[in-house]
């Protein structure tokens, strides 16, 4: 039997978003920062570039891709960042798939509710192991890296 998905609803305006994104995410690669440092796979219904029905679809079914280990949603505010001044307004939602579970998650104007998961916090700078504290800030102020870093990733399977 499959396992059961994460159901999202939401109110994202893709337009509202220089890049809005959802990934599969199977592992950590500790040389990026970014999306890069995240393995695994794009989703192709969360996308402000591959759904233009993005800002109509407001109810996602995350079952594209099987094996994940968590979901991460990512958006780049459009407001402010053409002057660098967008980054406390960027969205970054982790979520653990957890079967009976729900959550919800808000974020100035923006709301998530969740069927079938958690939503994870992102860790501080002070989080990330002293090793990975010492990088460049483009790592370590990465809310994406610093999660992957973070994050307890099971062994995958045999």
């Amino acid at each position: 039997m499959p396992p059961t998905p994460v159901i999202i609803r939401h109110n994202f305006v893709p337009d509202d978003f220089m890049w809005l994104w959802a990934k599969y995410v199977v592992g950590f690669n500790e040389r990026y920062h970014c999306t890069n440092c995240l393995r695994g796979r794009y989703s192709s219904r969360f996308s402000k570039a591959r759904n233009p029905g993005l800002v109509n679809d407001r109810t996602i079914t995350f079952d594209e891709h099987a094996g994940h280990q968590a979901i991460y949603i990512c958006g780049v505010a459009r407001k402010g960042y053409s002057t660098k001044k967008n980054y406390e307004h960027n969205v970054h939602l982790a979520i653990r798939p957890s079967a009976g579970r729900h959550a919800s998650f808000t974020f100035e104007r923006w709301h998530v509710d969740i069927e079938g998961g958690e939503a994870l916090m992102i860790p501080s700078l002070q989080e990330l192991q002293y090793g990975f504290q010492r990088l460049s800030a483009a790592y370590t102020t990465c809310r994406i890296f610093r999660w992957a870093a973070c994050y307890e990733f099971a062994a995958p399977a045999p």
